[in-house]
């Protein structure tokens, strides 16, 4: 039985996918752990907070807020922000890599034909040719399957970048909803303070009228309106660039009207159960994405040290011609070679090569190192701001009781007749001041308490859509 050219071409393809890939090259057996010793909890782990902990694993944290309109802004950000598009292409991009060097375990096989013909006093019969060639790299030493290796190890990092953006930028937003929250208000709180003060502004302007204040009375309460309304205009400003700021962490056109009704802050997200630190080597995207490149570090060293080594290869070709295209696979040639390359001189240059790769393991195992220590000092610092910041509100609740108690005296005394005007304008300002500050204090709660859970890195439903590009 005859065997056509094609089923010729593609069982030396066969034979040489079937012969023994190799693969005697390993990398480093290293364990998470080993970058930094984990024993115990946290240190600040041992602090008191008033309400208790929970678990935050079973949903979303930013749904603790219970605010519909806030999920929907972060569902629209997922799906349309810049920056996780920009970074889904990342990863596409190291996934398409690490299928290139896939295709390098694979043998090569090419298939070409030809038809030629000839007009004029010379004309001679048409011919037909066909070519085929294969290939294949025998991996005995396994450096095609190491820097296979390395390239899928990138790409998995590239889908721990993806997750990282996603808790960094799921934070931003809430960050941004928060202080608008705030800022919308202290804008009411700011206009409350100037209507108190334009009626007491009124009433001085009566008892001097009365005889019974004094023009610097007068002139000192004008002084404090003035002051309250000069803070609205930043107040409003920067009320309208968080709004541009959500709407460019959403992927939105800031021109186009954001519709978020919440009005005031709302209650610090509840503290989460922080576990130990070892937990963290597997929650943060940031150091599994630091620990995958170190492995694929060690992969690209060990495939350096093979490329030092002899290279066998082993290809086929298959050749055919004929003038007539029924007759054309009748007459054919199969040539089958064995090659040998092997590096005799290259100035260091491979030993270079090898040493450059193993210097860059060294540098990821240090990066890897210096992202755990950062995300325990974080946790650590987050926790011990979050617990003194609470501490912090209640020092200025008890400053503001006190204030308003020293203003109702003061507001007495001035009214008896027994004291001037100007203890009542201290009080009154302390007492307006500190509105605003525990108002701040607030917020800073709130954002700090934000910032426990982006540090704990809490993986969610809505940041892992995109798993299956790794």
């Amino acid at each position: 039985m005859k065997k056509t050219g094609l089923q010729i071409i593609m069982a030396a393809a066969a034979i040489l996918a079937v012969l023994p890939a190799g693969g005697c090259v390993s990398a480093p057996d290293r364990r998470p752990d080993d970058a930094v010793l984990l024993t115990g909890a946290y240190a600040a782990g041992d602090i008191e907070f008033p309400a208790g902990l929970v678990d935050w694993r079973a949903r979303p944290w930013w749904e603790y807020y219970d605010r519909p309109e806030l999920d929907a802004l972060i569902g629209t950000a997922l799906a349309d922000s810049p920056t996780l598009a920009r970074m889904r292409a990342r990863l596409e991009q190291a996934a398409a890599a690490g299928r290139q060097d896939f295709a390098d375990l694979l043998p090569d096989a090419a298939i070409s034909g030809e038809r030629t013909t000839s007009n004029g006093d010379n004309k001679r019969p048409s011919s037909f040719s066909l070519r085929g060639a294969a290939s294949y790299e025998l991996d005995l030493w396994g450096g095609n399957r190491a820097t296979w290796q390395a390239g899928k190890l990138q790409a998995r990092a590239a889908a721990e970048d993806l997750r990282t953006a996603a808790i960094t930028l799921t934070a931003s937003i809430v960050e941004n909803w928060l202080t608008l929250m705030a800022l919308r208000e202290e804008e009411a709180l700011l206009r409350r303070q100037v209507e108190t003060n334009q009626t007491i502004l009124d009433l001085q302007q009566q008892r001097y009228e009365g005889g019974v204040a004094q023009a610097l009375d007068v002139l000192q309460q004008r002084e404090v309106l003035a002051r309250t309304k000069a803070q609205l205009p930043d107040v409003l400003a920067r009320k309208e660039v968080v709004l541009n700021q959500l709407s460019v962490l959403a992927g939105r056109n800031p021109s186009l009207p954001l519709e978020l009704t919440g009005n005031g802050l709302p209650e610090p997200l509840p503290v989460p159960e922080t576990g130990i630190p070892a937990e963290l080597l597997a929650a943060r995207p940031d150091i599994q994405a630091a620990w995958l490149r170190l492995l694929s570090a060690d992969w690209t060293s060990e495939a350096a040290r093979v490329n030092r080594l002899p290279v066998f290869d082993i290809s086929a070709a298959y050749s055919t011609g004929s003038t007539k295209f029924a007759n054309l696979f009748e007459t054919w040639l199969l040539d089958l070679a064995l090659g040998l390359t092997a590096p005799v001189f290259a100035g260091g240059e491979l030993a270079a090569r090898q040493d450059q790769a193993e210097a860059l393991a060294d540098e990821r195992f240090h990066a890897y190192r210096e992202a755990v220590l950062q995300a325990i000092g974080e946790v650590e610092n987050t926790l011990v701001r979050n617990r003194f910041q609470i501490d912090r509100i209640e020092a200025v609740e008890h400053q503001l009781a006190t204030s308003r108690n020293a203003l109702e005296q003061a507001q007495i005394a001035y009214s008896g007749g027994t004291t001037g005007y100007i203890s009542v304008l201290n009080g009154l300002t302390n007492v307006q001041s500190l509105e605003q500050q525990l108002l701040n204090e607030r917020l800073e709660l709130a954002l700090e308490r934000v910032e426990l859970y982006r540090t704990l890195a809490p993986t969610t439903r809505a940041e892992t859509n995109d798993r299956n590009l790794e």
